[in-house]
């Protein structure tokens, strides 16, 4: 099981794989922990996890705070491809 220290560790790290695994932990407060982390690292790779965590979650929370996190990764996404002068996706 992971300790919400585990995840502070892993989002210095920028330990992707890792905070995805976290998401199924079985403890609430280390799937929101890891949910955050990902929403704020922005990494493509957390999208689909994220996308499923935030219809499929028991906890409210968490559903709320993966539909937060996805979000946050498609706006960095979407800046970032603006940046290299990429179009947007319609």
């Amino acid at each position: 099981m992971t300790q919400r220290k585990d995840i502070d560790t892993m989002r210095r790290r920028r330990d992707i794989d890792g905070l995805i695994t976290a998401l199924s932990d079985p403890a609430e407060i280390v799937r929101l922990t890891a949910t955050e982390a990902l929403g704020t690292a922005g990494d493509e790779r957390a999208l689909e996890p994220l996308q499923r965590l935030k219809f499929s979650d028991p906890d409210a929370g968490v559903r709320r705070a993966a539909s937060v996190a996805h979000a946050q990764v498609m706006r960095r996404l979407a800046d970032r491809k603006a940046a290299e002068g990429i179009p947007r996706e319609s």
